[in-house]
């Protein structure tokens, strides 16, 4: 029921949002993926500060998790993971929300070579989770999924489904729609 009630609502922002009734290309891949299962079993383990833990842990602790993918090395990344850890604090849905960099093309061993990269764009709270994936794994587990909407960041719930596809601040109208999707209980 909640998943049509999502669906509906997203269905109508989406019309909204345009001027026809057909929806275009892209809105209409958005709208597919609602509800469809994100794969993350090829990540054990996941960078949490300065630990790793399981990655069941974050879901017993999250009710939803934003999927965020990005690259090593590549310098646009760096100030989008300085903003995700600064503008989520505002919208009041840390408790039972967080995020998960997945960061492609580096080992585990260069992770601190990319926080020390983030860090000359902008000083924050290290307070996310971050998985390392040199082997595109999570592109090739998850290949339903257009890569450019994965670029996006994806919501999901704790069993995997995805809620969202965008990133919850890019404007009032994503805010407003990721604060109702995962307020919901």
């Amino acid at each position: 029921m909640k998943k049509f009630a999502i669906k509906g609502f997203l269905m109508c922002y989406l019309l909204a949002m345009g001027s026809c009734v057909q929806m275009p290309p892209e809105e209409r891949e958005i709208y597919d993926l609602i509800g469809k299962k994100v794969n993350l079993e090829m990540f054990e383990k996941v960078h949490y500060k300065k630990t790793e833990i399981k990655l069941d842990e974050i879901f017993r602790k999250h009710e939803f998790l934003s999927l965020v993918y990005l690259q090593d090395g590549c310098a646009p990344c760096y100030p989008i993971y300085v903003d995700w850890h600064m503008k989520l604090d505002s919208m009041g849905v840390m408790g039972h929300y967080s995020v998960l960099f997945i960061i492609e093309g580096s080992p585990y061993s260069n992770f601190n070579s990319f926080l020390e990269k983030a860090r000359q764009v902008g000083e924050f709270e290290d307070k996310f989770y971050t998985v390392i994936d040199p082997e595109y794994r999570f592109l090739t587990g998850n290949s339903g999924i257009p890569e450019h909407l994965v670029k996006r960041s994806i919501t999901i719930d704790k069993k995997g489904k995805i809620k969202l596809v965008g990133v919850p601040f890019a404007s009032p109208q994503m805010a407003e729609l990721f604060l109702k999707i995962t307020k919901q209980k």
